[in-house]
């Protein structure tokens, strides 16, 4: 740094006291080389020398926070945190300075020095107690330095002279951590400086990315605590914590993770950005994180935010950076004309004297190696990619060719998963799927009918729940139709426009006891009407989804700016259908009526979707009577029960029907023992709701979100209530007492023999947890939880079961059964009903299908569940809870039947009045 031009005329203004103008050269020093202590000490001086003493210690907090080794830096930090009456800042810079350890004639020195400059201040009466503090830090300071240096030196040894070799050994950098992890004791004592304790953690971190990645993954929860911690931790030392964060997360692919670091930062960078610089790695990653999502609308917003700053972007690295996510977002949201635009900087940029010897040039390559993809379709070039190689190859229709790529890099991927533990593999099934997808759309276009099964089994192989539950990983084709009945039929589904610009077009497999059919779905052609007709209601629609979800409207297609592959979705429409589908279903109560969304066009929605996933199947499905489906994505939301065929029939009348993970799920259930319970039901009902009194949390930015969604995931971890996360997001009302709910556990206890009740004060969460430590839940053949429930829109982890809720945690729980909760309960029963709002939705999460309640429930041990995928009604819900019960418990029919049953008694206008599906769909039986 100090051969560049900026320097020598940082050096030359300063000389002239021309300090403007030494500012300007220590910031475009900042701007080239990001980073560099000294470039941040250069500017807190001249700014000192301006009189501005609060952007001194500003930019001095910098400087330390990239460099906390160097003494000089917090030396002049205290200078400038006691001009700027910041006793707080002094403190933390003389600390760090003490844990430095010196020889007793340089902390003669220092100490004398310092304390001069606070006998200068003796005339500013401004300053009189922060000079006053300021003393008392430099009090016995050789004592202090010594103790400090040696706390420092007891606790951070290892770490602070931890060398390659060191790290690459795995018995040596298990005692670095160790080390590491014991000293934040020392820190929090104040012993041990917190710039040099982060210091220390990013060094090892950059050190294990290099020689001993393992390491690295285990440092990745440590970095991010750093990071949101905003109470105890500076602004650069959590920026500096952020930029390995993001690093390592975004080796192991958890881009929700990146996303959300990401957030959190730029939000706190407003109005404290020491250099554009700075703002663009943090751009770099949310783009990269948004992209590799496949949210490529939102992260094309980004790239156009990141491109205005290229032009103030010295760093030829972070230049690189730049030209490569921003030439991604481009290419695959298809934007040429924006694309080409930058990639002609791109290219000149590459003409640099001397870039090319430059590791980051690699990244410009890539960049351009995307736009190159997408306006070049003539030709592909090999590379040794495979699957950059397939979707190439596929996007030619030379489907043969592609296959032959996608087998070989899903062999690449099972090897590199099977080397993982059922967590680290979660940011790698996002790829494995899309590889799936495109390898059984290319099998089906080369008839290889035989192979598309394995692949869409292969696709739920590694979920958690079949981790957790199954005796197989995957199930063979011969297994599972050795499970099936005569007149039984499993139907699965795969999506082969993952990692497209379109989507919503699936693979369906059909299984039988002696035959297979695989067919594609109609995609939109069902739907392409409805979405000229209806493109006002869709419109609004998706404005009000992209506010809940914190992201920018969709609309380009519906609104006619862009035009959409003919017979397909574009990016975000078939989930939006599906929201559409939902507010047809649901209904509102208006002066004691029900009232329903476009009632009259609800048969022809749901024919729509039946046309799209079931029609193409029908004659296969003549002599069909029970069909399992297991869903893939998206369609865990869709109400098969309630689709319409050309007869007017809904498949509930035609099949019964249930809903599985996957085929080795399936076989697991059904080849168990048959156990013998003590009793039929525990019933739950009649819980009382406060609201809860704790201080709210902010919540004024996508930062404070972030921040709250990691306090709320740590929290857990911990065992902490979490009233403070539900009083934030609670209305002025508490919840309404559900008469209707109670009654439900009342009339089970009168109709079930051997029925156990846990009512109104004895509904708790502690009552439950209680019983499941002590294996009593065991003993009941279902249980049946009545009360509300949600999943929830913004953090996920809050989605929950209410219990009894009190205004404060009785016993340590807040009395919400939250979704992290219920899945560590010990519930080996047949059966659970949660008699609740919206208990079968969730988050899409690769693997997993639809993670949620219902997931968490059959992880907790259940074998089958009852959940809704919208808000039922009261009396419905009594109808079909009061007689599946009595069909199941009094009438010996099994559970999947009778739920069936019952639902058909809705249909034919049994129940009075309850006919619609909003009374009878929303309920998903998952089980066998």
């Amino acid at each position: 740094m100090e051969a560049h031009p900026d320097y020598a005329a940082y050096q030359r203004a300063k000389q002239a006291k021309d300090f403007n103008a030494a500012i300007r050269a220590g910031a475009n020093l900042i701007e080239t080389y990001p980073g560099n202590s000294l470039a941040f000490d250069l500017v807190a001086s001249a700014f000192y020398n301006m009189n501005k003493p609060q952007d001194a210690v500003d930019f001095s907090k910098w400087a330390v926070a990239y460099n906390a080794y160097d003494g000089a830096g917090s030396f002049y930090g205290f200078i400038h945190s006691v001009f700027a009456n910041q006793p707080l800042e002094a403190e933390r810079f003389v600390r760090n300075m003490q844990a430095l350890g010196q020889d007793a004639a340089g902390m003669q020195r220092d100490y004398q020095s310092l304390n001069g400059y606070l006998n200068s201040l003796a005339n500013y009466s401004q300053l009189s107690a922060t000079v006053q503090k300021a003393r008392g830090y430099l009090a016995n300071y050789n004592e202090e330095s010594i103790k400090r240096a040696k706390a420092t030196f007891e606790n951070l040894a290892s770490s602070l002279g931890a060398t390659y070799d060191d790290i690459a050994n795995n018995e040596k950098a298990a005692q670095i951590l160790a080390d590491w992890v014991k000293a934040e004791e020392a820190v929090k004592q104040g012993l041990i400086s917190r710039y040099l304790y982060v210091d220390a953690l990013v060094s090892i971190a950059s050190m294990a990315e290099k020689v001993n990645f393992e390491l690295g993954q285990k440092l990745e929860p440590h970095l991010e605590r750093i990071v949101f911690d905003q109470s105890n931790y500076a602004l650069a030392s959590r920026y500096r914590a952020y930029e390995r964060l993001a690093r390592v997360q975004s080796a192991l692919k958890r881009w929700d993770k990146v996303e959300a670091s990401s957030n959190l930062i730029i939000s706190d960078l407003s109005g404290q950005m020491p250099s554009i610089a700075t703002l663009a790695k943090a751009y770099f990653y949310l783009v990269m994180a948004k992209t590799e999502s496949r949210n490529y609308k939102d992260a094309a917003a980004l790239a156009d935010s990141y491109a205005a700053q290229l032009p103030k972007l010295k760093s030829p690295e972070y230049l690189a950076e730049a030209y490569y996510v921003i030439l991604r977002a481009y290419a695959f949201n298809k934007e040429i004309d924006k694309a080409q635009a930058i990639a002609r900087q791109a290219e000149n940029f590459l003409k640099t004297p001397g870039i090319d010897q430059m590791s980051y040039v690699s990244y410009v390559k890539n960049g351009l190696s995307s736009i190159a993809n997408l306006l070049d379709n003539e030709t592909v070039a090999s590379t040794e990619n495979a699957y950059n190689n397939g979707v190439r190859l596929m996007e030619q229709k030379k489907y043969a060719e592609s296959a032959v790529q996608f087998e070989k890099a899903r062999e690449e991927e099972i090897e590199l998963l099977d080397k993982m533990d059922p967590l680290e593999q979660r940011g790698y099934l996002d790829k494995f799927q899309r590889i799936n997808g495109f390898l059984a759309g290319a099998y089906y276009e080369t008839k290889q009918f035989d192979k598309i099964y394995e692949v869409i089994e292969s696709n739920r192989a590694y979920a958690l729940l079949n981790d957790k539950r199954s005796e197989k990983k995957q199930l063979s084709l011969k297994e599972l139709q050795s499970i099936l009945g005569e007149k039984e039929a499993y139907l699965s589904f795969i999506d082969v426009s993952k990692g497209t610009t379109y989507e919503g077009t699936y693979l369906m497999c059909l299984v039988t006891k002696n035959n297979v059919v695989v067919k594609y779905n109609r995609s939109a052609g069902a739907f392409i009407d409805l979405l000229t007709n209806q493109k006002a209601q869709l419109i609004e629609l998706e404005k009000e989804q992209a506010q809940m979800e914190f992201r920018k409207e969709n609309l380009d297609y519906l609104n006619g700016a862009k035009a959409r592959v003919t017979n397909t979705f574009a990016k975000g429409e078939f989930k939006l259908l599906t929201q559409y589908l939902r507010k047809h279903m649901e209904a509102k109560v208006v002066e004691g009526k029900y009232v329903f969304y476009q009632k009259e066009n609800l048969p022809d929605l749901l024919n729509r979707f039946y046309h799209t996933f079931i029609s193409g199947l029908d004659v296969e499905l003549f002599t069909v009577e029970k069909l399992t489906i297991s869903p893939e994505g998206l369609l865990g939301t869709i109400p098969f029960d309630a689709l319409i065929d050309d007869n007017g029939q809904y498949l509930a009348e035609r099949f019964e029907i249930g809903y599985i993970p996957n085929a080795a799920m399936l076989y697991t259930l059904r080849m168990q023992p048959k156990k013998t319970y003590e009793m039929n039901v525990l019933g739950f009902g009649g819980a009382t709701y406060d609201l809860h009194s704790a201080q709210k949390a902010p919540l004024a930015s996508l930062g404070d979100l972030e921040k709250l969604r990691y306090r709320v995931r740590e929290d857990l971890k911990k065992g902490k209530p979490l009233d403070y996360a539900f009083a934030t997001f609670q209305t002025e009302e508490p919840m309404s007492y559900l008469e209707g709910g109670r009654k439900e556990v009342a009339v089970i206890q009168e109709i079930v023999p051997k029925t156990d009740t846990r009512m109104d004060a004895m509904m708790t969460e502690n009552e439950l947890k209680r019983m499941s430590a002590a294996g009593e839940l065991g003993k009941y053949r279902a249980v049946h939880l009545s009360s509300h429930a949600s999943v929830h829109p913004y953090v996920f982890d809050l989605s929950s079961i209410a219990m009894t809720v009190k205004s404060t945690p009785v016993n340590g729980e807040d009395g919400m059964l939250v979704v992290g909760e219920l899945e560590k309960l010990n519930l080996p029963v047949d059966f659970v009903m949660l008699s609740a709002c919206q208990t079968a939705l969730g988050v899409e999460s690769p693997g997993d299908g639809i993670k949620g309640l219902n997931q968490a429930l059959l992880n907790a041990g259940a074998n089958s569940t009852l959940t809704s995928l919208w808000s039922v009604s009261d009396t419905g819900t009594m109808f079909l809870t009061v007689h599946l019960y009595n069909r199941v418990f009094n009438g010996g029919m099994s559970t999947s039947a009778a739920i069936t049953d019952v639902k058909r008694s809705f249909i034919k206008g049994e129940f009075e009045g309850h006919t619609h599906p909003y009374f009878w769909a929303p309920f998903i039986y998952t089980g066998y």
